[in-house]
């Protein structure tokens, strides 16, 4: 990803504003290039002009660190934050809540969750689906519903990524008829299944020997003109492979060949998804 022009110097931007326009955007296309480096670099820049960075800045800057995985970065400038008195907006409790779910401290990510609203960060669709993600990581199906029924109370609208986490997480237990409630959910609210989805149930269905069922999803997904790739199809092939079934095997290798499949990049929609 090719980042854009450093921000100028910022004793040349006499507002505010601009700085934190100018800022972040930088900082954000920097985080997403995975330079974080050149990240710090602006903050740096920031300090040395005598701007004070904000919640803005640090947000997003925790957040480049967390998705990276470099979680001693985050809680250094957690810390970094506390000791500056800077506030924390929604887009800080989240990327913290993803850390301390990362970092296996999910119980305290939960009272960091309820915590929010008493200090004025009511929680949204980002800081449910960190959480479902974090008890689905740990198997705690019954804490994951019990979000999952507060998300609802609460009015909050599942994401795609929400529901690929819900579905991963009852796959992964070999509970289909729960996973496959929330894909029929999922398609009540409007919300299309992507390629994770698909190869999330496709795959689940595979490993228990439902290749009947397999082969409708599969070609409901391509009925559906959702993109699929060398992935969904290595898991059919397996899956007749694992049976036995040698001719439908070779009929999807073939097919797949003929068709010039390739391998294409998963584009998160929900991080961890158990294929």
């Amino acid at each position: 990803m090719a980042l854009p022009r450093p921000p100028a110097l910022f004793k040349q931007w006499p507002e505010q504003a601009n700085v934190d326009n100018d800022t972040r955007i930088y900082i954000q296309h920097a985080c997403k290039a995975r330079a974080m480096d050149k990240a710090e670099g602006v903050l740096l820049q920031m300090v040395d002009n005598g701007v004070r960075p904000n919640t803005v800045t640090y947000s997003s800057l925790i957040h480049g660190y967390s998705t990276s995985g470099q979680l001693e970065e985050v809680a250094r400038l957690l810390e970094e934050m506390k000791t500056q008195g800077i506030m924390w907006d929604v887009f800080t409790c989240n990327s913290f809540m993803d850390y301390l779910c990362k970092t296996g401290r999910i119980k305290e990510a939960a009272e960091l969750f309820y915590s929010m609203a008493e200090k004025g960060h009511k929680p949204d669709v980002v800081s449910y689906g960190i959480m479902l993600h974090g008890y689905a990581t740990e198997g705690s199906l019954v804490d994951m519903n019990d979000f999952r029924e507060q998300m609802v109370r609460d009015g909050v609208v599942p994401s795609l990524s929400v529901y690929n986490i819900l579905i991963g997480a009852y796959a992964k237990c070999g509970k289909m008829d729960a996973a496959m409630l929330v894909f029929e959910d999922m398609l009540k609210h409007g919300v299309n299944p992507d390629q994770v989805t698909y190869l999330i149930v496709i795959a689940a269905f595979c490993r228990m020997g439902r290749m009947d069922d397999a082969m409708d999803k599969f070609s409901e997904m391509i009925d559906m003109g959702v993109p699929h790739d060398t992935c969904v199809y290595e898991c059919m092939i397996k899956g007749y492979f694992r049976q036995g079934d040698l001719v439908k095997a070779n009929e999807l290798f073939t097919e797949m060949k003929n068709k010039d499949i390739r391998r294409r990049p998963q584009k998160g929609s929900g991080g961890t998804y158990y294929v």
